[in-house]
């Protein structure tokens, strides 16, 4: 019981019912000894007690609390010790084999304080415990024999194993926890929480989840999982194609049983163009030498075109080797597609086990070559399970120019498998503000190519098309264009009349062959390296080709291997 020496605690005695207060100086088998011992009073203040010490016997104890730990200091603990060295010394002296049982003690008691001085650097919480062996009380002449002498160490009070234990009748006999846990009358203290308790039973957590009707048996229509909204994607009754194919070729409307369709948004365009980030050429970009690199090609530098020479390339797959312009897009838009879902979307996201959405690809489809073949693609993406939905920058109303054959073959052939298309600006704003769709994740530029300048539009078509540039570059949905983006000139790459009205492109596709207007870009500071992803895209050109005119002969080589497509990196 060492362990408690200098504990400030409170004793509550059992026959005089009043509580004192004091240091624990000593603890023996039957009585405890207080130090600086003070009678606490029930309305809390102290009175004093005559003497310094007082000693109580354990038998008149009813509650004792500890009210304070020792203190860190070992005062205490140095003095019971030397008292008890004292009374040792004394007790041995009075022997009649004193000399031998002395010196027996003296050098136990030395190794016994150098064992405990050890461990009393090794453990921060060891306190000193002293065992001894009952004697009689009041007895102080009596001669203790070596069994009887107190033993005094260092022990771990975390993991005391005393020598000696206690009886439990003499613990019963120093405190009765049976006793004191009978003063308290659960019972009793449970009917008085039950009376102060006015909360009404129906507003109790527990009956907020309880069903108080509930059914054995269900309807047909009950506990049935909903089907997902449908959000109208397959219904084109309401697009009008009056105004985009020529005269007597109309396309015939697809028809759907779901005639549903989203309500009409405020939200405009040009409103949603909260920026106009563009392809401007900064102050801060240096002009700059570029060329194109692949791995594929051993890093070789890969040679680049004139609009001229893709034109020739063309003309000549068409009229020497009968590959008409709708192999050649049926082959481009193939490979796009392939591009397009693997390489930047990830075919995850229409794998037949995916049970979201699929993702929406938006095609801005321009009258030219590079319109017919961004409406191949769409078909395609369209096949592959891709919602689609392209704009046609046409209107017969407006355009001063027919629809290019290739674009009206097109047009048919997309819209006749249900691909959604249009060519007016409230309707495209209708799918894109529809709650229940898909949100838009991808747009492919095709407004331009490499045999149109967005430039020479009419007035009419060059508005249109400036909000939709406008509204490209300020929303975050990454574009991909055809040979060039939109804007800048096929031939230079550059765009004297109007910077702004450049589309802010994240990937360029060449058809066929890489444009040498894309490295001019670079050239005359409209990009930086390293912001736009180039992309060669195999449309079924024949290498003979290449052989037929001079200029085409640093062409000759084998472009496309395993894949339909080639990344080229700009150094």
């Amino acid at each position: 019981m060492s362990q408690f020496y200098g504990y400030t605690v409170d004793i509550t005695l059992k026959d005089k019912d009043e509580t004192i207060r004091g240091i624990i100086e000593k603890i023996g088998d039957k009585e405890i000894t207080l130090r600086n011992p003070v009678n606490v009073k029930k309305d809390g203040s102290y009175a004093k007690v005559d003497s310094s010490q007082l000693n109580i016997s354990s038998s008149t104890i009813a509650d004792l609390d500890v009210i304070e730990l020792a203190k860190n200091d070992n005062k205490y603990i140095k003095k019971q010790m030397k008292l008890l060295k004292n009374k040792d010394q004394s007790q041995s002296r009075s022997q009649s084999n004193s000399e031998p049982l002395q010196q027996s003690e003296s050098s136990q008691s030395k190794e016994k304080e150098k064992r405990g001085k050890s461990n009393k650097k090794k453990n921060t919480n060891n306190r000193l415990t002293s065992t001894s062996t009952s004697t009689s009380f009041g007895d102080s002449d009596s001669c203790l024999s070596p069994k009887n002498d107190l033993d005094v160490r260092y022990v771990d009070v975390y993991n005391e194993k005393p020598s000696q234990k206690k009886k439990k009748s003499d613990l019963m006999d120093e405190f009765d926890f049976a006793a004191n846990l009978q003063k308290f009358d659960k019972k009793s203290v449970f009917e008085d929480i039950s009376n102060n308790d006015h909360i009404d039973e129906s507003n109790r957590l527990v009956s907020i989840n309880r069903n108080d009707n509930k059914k054995e048996k269900y309807g047909i229509d009950e506990m049935v999982l909903k089907k997902n909204k449908h959000d109208g994607w397959d219904n084109n009754d309401n697009f009008d194609y009056s105004n985009v194919i020529n005269g007597s070729n109309k396309a015939k409307k697809n028809t759907s049983s779901d005639t549903s369709q989203g309500n009409d948004s405020n939200i405009s365009l040009q409103s949603r163009a909260v920026s106009t980030a563009s392809y401007e050429r900064k102050p801060s970009l240096t002009p700059s030498f570029a060329q194109f690199f692949s791995s594929i090609y051993d890093e070789s530098p890969v040679p680049t075109c004139s609009t001229l020479q893709i034109s020739d390339v063309f003309t000549l797959c068409k009229t020497k080797f009968e590959l008409t312009d709708q192999i050649l897009n049926e082959n481009a838009g193939n490979n796009l597609s392939d591009l397009v879902v693997n390489k930047i979307i990830g075919g995850f996201r229409i794998a037949l086990k995916n049970h979201n959405e699929a993702p929406l690809v938006l095609l801005l489809v321009g009258n030219n070559k590079a319109g017919s073949v961004a409406l191949t693609t769409a078909r395609h993406l369209f096949n592959k399970g891709m919602k689609t939905m392209v704009y046609l920058l046409y209107n017969t109303k407006i355009s001063q120019d027919e629809l290019f054959d290739e674009v009206d073959d097109e047009l048919k052939r997309y819209s006749k498998i249900g691909g959604k298309m249009t060519n007016s600006i409230e309707q495209l704003e209708q799918y894109l503000n529809n709650p229940d769709g898909s949100p838009l994740e991808f747009i492919i530029d095709g407004l331009q190519g490499f045999d149109t300048d967005i430039n020479d539009y009419g007035e009419q078509e060059s508005a249109e098309a400036n909000k939709l540039i406008h509204w490209c570059n300020s929303s975050k949905v990454p574009v991909l264009s055809l040979d060039i983006p939109s804007g800048l000139n096929p031939s230079s790459g550059t765009n004297d009349s109007n910077e702004s009205l450049v589309v802010n492109s994240r990937f360029v596709a060449s058809i066929g062959l890489p444009l040498s207007s894309n490295l001019n870009m670079y050239k005359f500071g409209y990009c930086e390296k390293g912001r736009v992803t180039h992309y060669l895209v195999d449309a079924g050109i024949p290498r003979r080709v290449y052989t037929m005119k001079g200029g085409l002969r640093k062409f000759d080589r084998r472009w496309f291997a395993e894949s339909g497509s080639v990344e080229l990196k700009v150094v």
